[in-house]
């Protein structure tokens, strides 16, 4: 014989209390007392009542659903922002649902997201973050969006960054006050903003101390091994090929330095590496990699605290900048002592 699954109702008649009583504990509201909390937690643990998050959802405004909307869900930087996301979630009571554009402006699958989801809350990822389709969508359905490292002006959402320039300048910066003159660079994806910021600050950082820069030494990549692969043929088949590598992200860096390797180029001693994100292969390849440490973690979980919550006041707050760190490791020569 199937036995029937106990209600929120079945909670509040042993407990003693109405629906609404019971409602607000499962949904971590005010103004419940310890007293009549403790009891109703006591009958729901007796009854091993799990509210649904349909009923949650009915019994209150909130859906208990948090959506995040990416590009490609593999990578370390996705799960990193990933796994933020998903404690924050748990932490709270919230599903998380993970929404795939892999095309700009997917207005079609953007529609029959909205149409099928009521979300409480949306964050974006690069280079979703900037797509100006899903922005007036959101903006339209009146979902809170935050959005991870955007370059598209947005006052009406939350934006959560680092000074990718900033970064970038300090990166080069270091390589030049190590003795690297000859500074090679590899850009990261067009779609993504910091793409642009990083090219930037490695371009006044080598003006700033009155370096040349050379347009054979900056070359295209799309934030992928394979394309540092590819950059690094390029760059080490010069006449005059450079003493350092500023690869936009790790991915990269680490295929330069599979080229290199397999090239015979001794890396740092004939070849200097540096990446960008401290991406969890920065610390595994060998040498390990000299790069830009930010904190993805921690601004994903800004993101989420900051779209679904409010300060004292009761005001949303829209923006956050991060802190980062220059990680150095063993990929970079010292060229002063030569």
């Amino acid at each position: 014989m199937k036995t029937k699954n106990a209600t929120m109702s079945d909670v509040a008649r042993l407990a003693g209390v109405s629906m609404k009583t019971v409602s607000r504990v499962f949904n971590k509201e005010k103004y419940v007392s310890e007293d009549k909390k403790k009891k109703i937690l006591e009958v729901a643990e007796q009854l091993n009542f799990r509210p649904s998050l349909q009923a949650r959802g009915l019994a209150g405004s909130k859906s208990y659903i948090v959506g995040l909307f990416v590009d490609d869900p593999s990578g370390d930087y996705i799960s990193k922002v990933l796994r933020s996301i998903l404690n924050r979630c748990e932490s709270i009571g919230c599903h998380l649902v993970v929404e795939v554009f892999r095309e700009r402006g997917n207005e079609a699958k953007l529609r029959q997201v909205l149409n099928s989801i009521r979300f409480d809350a949306v964050i974006l990822s690069a280079p979703i973050c900037d797509d100006t389709v899903v922005l007036n969508a959101l903006r339209a359905s009146g979902v809170p969006t935050a959005r991870i490292a955007p370059g598209v002006q947005a006052d009406d959402m939350v934006r959560v960054s680092i000074d990718e320039f900033q970064a970038a300048f300090e990166m080069t910066e270091y390589l030049i006050g190590m003795g690297h003159e000859r500074i090679g660079f590899v850009k990261g994806d067009p779609n993504h903003s910091c793409s642009l910021d990083r090219e930037r600050g490695y371009v006044r950082a080598m003006q700033t101390h009155g370096l040349r820069v050379k347009n054979e030494m900056i070359v295209p990549g799309l934030f992928s091994y394979a394309s540092g692969r590819q950059a690094a043929e390029l760059l080490l088949a010069l006449e005059e090929r450079p003493t350092a590598v500023f690869a936009s992200n790790d991915e990269m860096a680490a295929g330069i330095l599979a080229v290199a390797r397999e090239k015979g180029v001794r890396v740092p001693d004939e070849l200097s590496i540096v990446g960008f994100d401290d991406d969890a292969i920065a610390a595994t390849v060998s040498p390990a990699l000299t790069t830009v440490r930010q904190p993805v973690e921690e601004m994903a979980g800004a993101a989420f605290d900051m779209v679904m919550g409010e300060d004292g006041e009761g005001e949303k707050i829209l923006s956050s900048s991060h802190g980062f760190t220059l990680c150095v490791r063993d990929s970079v020569a010292d060229l002063r002592v030569r």
